[in-house]
This record gives structure tokens, sequence and C-alpha cells, in this order.
């Protein structure tokens, strides 16, 4: 069951404890911590969400390192969104919250996954667009691509098993070559899905919508 606190009017953290893999093949060794982050843009309205998720091992996950996770995270700049001030305040709040929680999952036994959605919300007037130099193409472009975990390739199946294939140029993935996995799972070049993306918002094999709806 997820259990949610305010730090503020417009920011807000849902948490949940997950004690249960999907598959047997999923078991962990270690907890490990899942962060969405998620701009609620204007209200109610979904298909202006813009999503950045991160996975950590509870090991890595003290208070300076969550601090710098939060803001390398942040789905747009949270400086150009309120006020530098208020920004730097939220980033503390956040990192520190985060940081007791983490520490007190730590001891909780049998946990595998502490999943935790930080929604800020945000209202934008059209020039606030403007401001931050995005147009659509660019908004929906950076959406996109904040979904995607970003990772470099290793080939973790059998020695004789060829590399996986990229759909979209159809070469194959080279262990050091950085990649990219989409919400449906699936890998792809991160070059190419990044190119990919600046003209759909699907995934390339699936047609998984990125964008919300």
């Amino acid at each position: 069951m997820a259990s949610s606190i305010s730090l503020s009017d417009d920011i807000h953290i849902f948490y949940n404890k997950i004690f249960q893999m999907s598959s047997p093949d999923d078991n962990v060794e270690e907890p490990y911590l899942i962060l969405n982050f998620i701009y609620n843009v204007d209200g109610d309205s979904m298909e202006h969400d813009i999503i950045a998720t991160s996975e950590h091992n509870f090991t890595e996950c003290n208070p300076s390192f969550l601090r710098a996770l939060i803001e390398e995270k942040e789905p747009l700049p949270l400086d150009e969104m309120i006020d530098p001030q208020d920004a730097e305040i939220s980033r503390e709040g956040i990192s520190n919250f985060l940081a007791l929680l983490v520490n007190d999952c730590a001891r909780v036994e049998g946990l595998k996954i502490l999943e935790v959605d930080v929604i800020v919300d945000i209202s934008l007037e059209e020039e606030d667009y403007d401001f931050m130099g995005l147009d659509d193409a660019d908004f929906l472009h950076e959406r996109r691509m904040n979904s995607l975990q970003k990772n470099v390739y290793k080939n973790l199946a059998k020695a004789e098993k060829e590399n996986e294939i990229c759909a979209i140029c159809l070469q194959e993935m080279k262990v050091g070559e950085e990649v990219a996995c989409t919400p449906c799972v699936h890998r792809f070049h991160h070059t190419c899905i990044s190119r990919w993306f600046e003209k759909s918002g699907f995934c390339p094999l699936c047609r998984f919508k990125i964008d919300p709806t």
C-alpha cells in the first residue's frame, strides 16, 4: 500500500514498499530505490506530464548523492520553473526526506524495492514555454527521452549468443555502447532512439505510446 507526504503545496512524495518480485529470476541481493521524478504541468492535464526515472542501490543513497541526483534528474531545470531560491530549498527538502526514507527502509526485513514518485505541480503560461526556449517539438522530445532508462550495453547472455540488434539502425549493440531502454522494455542505441523520438512518440518495435495520454 502506497504512502504519501506533501513537502509543500506543490511538492508531493508517494512511496511504496515492494516485498515480492514479479518473477523468481528478478530476485535481488539488496533492496534498491526506483525514483520517478514527475512534473505535473498545468494541473490535471496529463498530456503535459514530464517524467524521469532512475534506479539505485540503497548503499548509494547517502544525502549528498541524493541531492546531486535530484538536480540531475529534474526533467527540466527547476530553477526555470520556480524562483531559484525556492528551487534550492525544494531540492534540499526532497533529498533529505529520501535519505531518511531509505535509511528507515534499509532496516525493513524482506524489502526488495522502494518505489518513490516525486511529483512537482507546475503551472505554465504560454510565455513560460518561450522563456525556457522550448517549442512543442523540443518539449515532446525532452519528455520522451526522460522516460528512458539509460545505461552501457552488456551482453549478459551466454558467450556464444550474438549481441542484440538495434531495431532502428539494424546494427549490433556493442559492449560499452550507450543504450536506452523504453518503458515497454525494448533496447536501442541511445542516439538512434533520440533521433526516432524527434518524429515519433511510439516505440519502434511494439508501438507502445511513450507520450502520456
